[in-house]
């Protein structure tokens, strides 16, 4: 279909700038630059995941809406006991907090009737034996030393539950911190497993890598596989893919009449202005070498050109080349 558009398309826009075709012809695609690439996220329980349901290509779609959804496995189960270990760390944390507070009540409770003791004895022990029997004398002044020893243990006790309280909150918080981070792990992993849209576009499948063809929903693939992408006309670059066999005639400056393989769609021309170092290979076309290289429109685009429309680029080269 491109062969017979650059036969039907007059080259009026090359003549004009003192070009004419004949160079490459080039593959590529029209992308927008800002488009949302959607990929495969890192999930808890395995390297890959299958995709459950995608919303339809070419579909309108605004952000904020789900437009994949991932076969969420064993994560539903894992986010139910994650929320249930998060309860019972609660529970346990706190009871175990209430305990140690009781008993630092009960030691300040011990601590002041000590005090309470030691005033009482110190009355006592300060009648001089003088006006008193030395028996009652000798008893009063040992009471108020076994109140005071009392006061010091029950003191010594107070500060030991205050301490063991402090050590239990830090212990059990962290417990409860850690059992917190194990559940939003899970939940946000859950979460992940339905992707939502970032901006307002439509929807373009991507490519499996290992058969060239459409992801479409119930395959199976690797953490970090592009799924889709979200993209708008607002702002628009076509990529091709250059043959290392004709990377003499294509470099950065080069002029192209770009036309898309639909129906309707209007050719345009595009300057190309970066190209990759390095050719890497396209099992899927054959076992040569391809660069990518990327092109900007000169005066826009056309209404009827979209991203992810297929598209050929025929070189312009200069009358001294032909």
């Amino acid at each position: 279909m491109i062969r017979r558009w650059l036969e039907t398309v007059p080259l009026l826009a090359l003549a004009a700038a003192g070009h004419a075709a004949g160079g490459p012809l080039l593959t590529g695609v029209v992308e927008d630059v800002d488009a949302q690439t959607i990929e495969m996220p890192s999930l808890p329980g395995g390297w890959q995941r299958r995709v459950e349901w995608m919303v339809q290509e070419g579909s309108q779609v605004e952000a904020g809406d789900v437009v994949v959804r991932l076969d969420p496995g064993d994560l539903i189960a894992q986010e139910d006991q994650a929320r249930t270990d998060l309860e019972k760390q609660q529970l346990s944390a706190a009871r175990r907090v209430d305990e140690l507070r009781l008993a630092v009540l009960d030691a300040r409770r011990a601590v002041a009737e000590a005090e309470s003791a030691v005033r009482l004895a110190s009355l006592d022990a300060s009648i001089p034996a003088s006006t008193i029997p030395r028996l009652d004398y000798d008893r009063y002044q040992l009471a108020l030393t076994t109140a005071r020893k009392e006061l010091i243990r029950a003191e010594a006790q107070l500060l030991n539950a205050r301490e063991d309280l402090a050590d239990v909150i830090e212990e059990t918080s962290l417990e409860v911190a850690q059992a917190e981070a194990r559940y939003e792990r899970i939940r946000n992993a859950l979460d992940a497993t339905q992707i939502r849209a970032k901006k307002a576009g439509f929807m373009i499948y991507g490519d499996n890598p290992f058969n060239g063809r459409k992801v479409f929903p119930g395959e199976t693939l690797h953490t970090g596989s592009e799924i889709a992408l979200i993209a708008s006309r607002e702002d628009l670059q076509i990529r091709f893919w250059v043959h290392e066999a004709d990377i003499l005639d294509v470099r950065p400056g080069v002029e192209m009449l770009v036309i898309a393989d639909a129906q309707g769609a209007q050719p345009f021309m595009a300057k190309l202005d970066w190209m990759s170092s390095q050719a890497v290979e396209r099992e899927d076309w054959s076992d040569s070498g391809y660069f990518s290289a990327i092109a900007q429109p000169v005066d826009g685009v056309p209404d009827s050109i979209w991203p992810g429309m297929s598209v050929m680029g025929e070189v312009a080269l200069p009358e001294t080349d032909r």
